[in-house]
This record gives C-alpha cells, structure tokens and sequence, in this order.
C-alpha cells in the first residue's frame, strides 16, 4: 500500500515538473519571439522566416501536379496595349458572350480621346467587373469618366506587408465607412448562379481571410495576348465562361517582366526567393477556380494551434524529464532521435492534411516543443537551487 502511495507521488511530481517546465520553457520563448520580431536587427532573419512555411514543401515537390484547373476561366493579356486597342478586343469579347468580364487594369487618367470615349462606353456592358486598389496612403480607382455598371473589387490580396508571400486573400475591406469586396469574390458571384451560391454558402465562406488553394501557375490556364484573340477564327471558346483582361507580361510570361508580379507557394525556390513568380492576375484565376469548383481549404483555428502546441509541449517535457532519470548516458542521443522522428511526422501529418484541403501551420508547433524538450536542463538548474532556499519536492 505504501509502495502504490510513494508511486503515485512520483508522477504527481512528474507531471507537475512537466507542467510547470512547459510553462517556463513557453514564457521563455514567447519573450525571445518578442524580441527576435522587434529589434530591427533581426529584420533580415525574422522576414525570412515569415516568408518560409512547410506548406511550400508541397508545391515545391509537385505533390498537386495531378490537380485539375476549370477551363472556364480564360486569361486576356492586355501586354502594353494602347486603350484603343484594348477597346477593340474588348468589344470582341463581349461579342463571343462570356459570362462575366473581369477588367484588372485601373485607368487612372483620362486622355479626352476617341479611344477612350470608346473604351469608356464599352466599359458601362453589365457582364464587367472593374477593380480598384490600395495603396498605404491612397486608393487607386478608374478615372470618372470611366463608369462601370457593377461595382468594382479591390485587387490586393493582402494588407499585411510584412507577408511577401501570396498564401491567403482578403475577401472584405472597409474603409472609412465603406465596405469593398475582392475583385475574385465579384467576379465569382457574377458567374456563378444563385443555386450555387446557396448552394456552396459562399457568403458565408467568405468571411475573414481565405487561404488560397493553388492549382496551377500561367501554363495552367488556359490564356491569349489581345493580338492571338482577334486572329482567333473561333472566339465562341469564351461563351458562358469567365474572361479576365490584365497584365501577363511583355511578351507573356517574360521571368525578368515583374510589373504587377507577386512571390506564391509555387515558386521553385521555397526559401531565399529572388525572383517573384507570378502575376496577379494569374492569382486571381486560382482563386475564382478555388471558388467556382467549391474547392476552399479549412485552416485550423489559432486556438487550437496554441492549444495543440501547449500539450505536445507539455507531453514532452514530461516524457524528457522520465527520460532524464532513467538514462544517464544515452539520454542526449535518445533525446535527438526522438525529437527528430517527431518532426518528420509533423510533416508528414501537414503535408497529409494540407493535400486534403485542411491547413494546419506546425512550423511553430516543432519549434516550441524541441525548444520545450531543451529547456528541461535549465529547469533541473532551478530546482536544484530552490532545493538549497527551501525544502522543494521534485520528481527530479
């Protein structure tokens, strides 16, 4: 009876030298993360790790190559195009009868020509969605005399400067006052019918930031300079479809042509990345494509990230501290192996869910808790000396 008592009370200690071990060990690392993040010094280093993330593993190994993108979107490069003869393929555009236009240019002055009387009229066609966008310090709109119909969707995809990497998408902004919506959210309902709106409750899905789920770059869809389309001899391939008129480079396409080009997961490069390597409106295109397909991907609330990495922290110093006292010799060697065989797994388990549409962010969640398992020797040093103060029980 005795014997059962003495146990029990050594994994009262054990588990209460974990806990209060996690604790420490999560306090510690917090107040290094604030520091880390806030002194300028850092700048280079904490920016590289904001822009890094597992999840690029899975574009970078071509885990998504047999992914299918909707052959309903139909990319129009405007190049550097006079607007005369943009209003042309406009028009001829709207001839073919595709469901919705997205215009991704903003025209931001008027030149009081014939051309842009022109293009100005075309631009009043119910079927087009215009766009807009933000800047720190000013919105960037179409000039007045250019009216649209329907109103227009801003083109960022993200307020945050500090992420260089286009991994999620604003779907609302407002500003003083005014509520604005995305231009692939506009573009999206003006396409879809109101069943399939009801049907995929996609005003409810597009609440709050959105991670993007990437099907393709450029090659994936399928795309025209305005001189290919109006040599086109069938330009009924648009019909019903979603047309999106924009910048893709000079000549399409061009790797050293970075006007209106972004850094994504499907950069070849997943970390020190030079060179952005896509358009906008390439984006664009794979966000409608992620909603028009109902395809959306389910990112793991920030509670139960902190909450997961609280009890694997927590289980590991537990686990650890066992260890510490049954191997003397050999606990360092065992230490790193299992460390290691748990973060393989980690991976393993996001690459896992992240195929099956479900984003759970572990790169933190591996650092805390090897970092949780490391500081059990420092831990060991503070009980000892709370030991030498008082009298201090401990599984240690």
């Amino acid at each position: 009876m005795a014997a059962n008592k003495k146990k029990s009370f050594q994994w009262f200690l054990l588990l209460r030298d974990g806990f209060l071990s996690t604790l420490l060990s999560l306090g510690v690392c917090y107040l290094l993360t604030l520091f880390f993040f806030n002194i300028s010094f850092f700048d280079p280093v904490s920016k590289a790790l904001r822009d890094f993330s597992i999840l690029d593993v899975y574009y970078a190994e071509k885990l998504n190559e047999n992914n299918k993108v909707s052959p309903d979107i139909i990319l129009l490069n405007i190049e550097h195009k006079s607007r005369n003869d943009i209003a042309l393929a406009l028009e001829e555009v709207l001839a073919a009868d595709p469901k919705v236009v997205g215009f991704d240019v903003i025209l931001k002055d008027f030149r009081k020509t014939k051309e842009d009387t022109l293009l100005a009229r075309i631009l009043e066609n119910k079927k087009i969605v215009g766009s807009l966008a933000f800047t720190p310090s000013e919105a960037l709109t179409n000039h007045p005399f250019f009216k649209f119909e329907n109103r227009p969707g801003f083109v960022n995809f993200n307020f945050d400067t500090q992420n260089v990497v286009i991994r999620e998408f604003e779907t609302h902004k407002q500003i003083d006052g005014t509520n604005y919506e995305s231009f692939a959210s506009l573009v999206t309902k003006a396409y879809l019918s109101k069943e399939e709106l009801e049907y995929f409750d996609l005003d409810k899905k597009l609440k709050g930031p959105r991670v993007i789920n990437y099907k393709g770059d450029l090659k994936s869809f399928m795309h025209f300079t305005i001189d290919d389309f109006m040599a086109l001899e069938h330009k009924q391939i648009i019909k019903d479809n979603i047309v999106l008129i924009g910048y893709l480079g000079t000549p399409t396409g061009n790797s050293f042509d970075v006007e209106d080009k972004h850094f994504t997961p499907l950069n070849k490069t997943t970390a020190g990345k030079s060179v952005p390597d896509m358009y906008g409106m390439v984006i664009h295109a794979n966000i409608i494509n992620m909603m028009v397909t109902n395809d959306f991907m389910y990112k793991v609330p920030m509670f139960w990230v902190i909450l997961l990495t609280f009890l694997f922290s927590l289980l590991a110093s537990i686990y650890f501290i066992w260890l510490d006292k049954r191997l003397k010799i050999s606990y360092r060697t065992v230490r790193k192996g299992v460390l290691l065989v748990y973060a393989i797994v980690m991976v393993w388990i996001t690459l896992l869910l992240f195929r099956n549409g479900v984003v759970l962010k572990t790169t933190a969640m591996i650092a805390v808790v090897v970092f949780s398992a490391g500081f059990i020797k420092y831990y060991k040093h503070l009980v000892r000396y709370l030991k030498t103060k008082r009298s201090f029980k401990s599984y240690i």
